[in-house]
């Protein structure tokens, strides 16, 4: 048997469900930076990742008067790859509803900001998730339904403002060997 529910329950569900698996996808850019872009521990509890992995090459470059030379370039990893980010860029959340057993609502407790309708009772709608009417049915019965449209689409975010600023600090500390 389905049971109906609070609207605002059927509602902040796939709400909380997005910001949970907005969690779970920060949690894993956090693992990836821990596990790719530094070396040591990977279990530590006090925060410290150990040691920037870096990546160490050579070439041969010209000088100003002709000669060439062997360059090393050491650069930490996780500047010249990508790092796994998502967010939810755009939620359109989309399911029928079909109401059933309207509740009152108890009263507001203590003096209300709402001056007079301090004393109003209103009604909490429960309802069930439903298919939705099909519009060319010939039949009379009215159908209380509601509509929301639910799309998820998923886009590559942006660099946090402390990742920009710790890949510039090592950037910079690169430039200085």
């Amino acid at each position: 048997m389905i049971t109906p529910r609070y609207i605002s329950e059927l509602l902040g569900a796939p709400m909380a469900a997005i910001v949970q698996a907005e969690g779970i996808a920060a949690r894993a850019t956090a693992d990836f930076i821990k596990e790719v872009g530094f070396t040591g521990v990977s279990d530590n509890i006090d925060g410290d990742y150990g040691t920037i992995r870096n990546v160490t090459f050579s070439y041969e470059r010209i000088k100003a008067d002709g000669n060439t030379e062997i360059a090393i370039l050491s650069v930490p990893l996780l500047t010249i790859i990508p790092i796994p980010s998502i967010q939810v860029a755009e939620a359109e959340i989309e399911f029928d509803l079909a109401m059933t057993q309207p509740e009152a609502s108890p009263a507001p407790k203590g003096n209300s900001k709402l001056g007079n309708l301090s004393a109003y009772k209103g009604v909490q709608l429960k309802a069930i998730f439903a298919k939705k009417p099909n519009p060319s049915s010939n039949s009379t019965v009215t159908s209380a339904t509601s509509n929301m449209n639910v799309k998820i689409r998923l886009a590559q975010s942006e660099l946090s403002v402390g990742m920009v600023q710790l890949l510039n600090i090592l950037d910079s500390a690169n430039k200085e060997k």
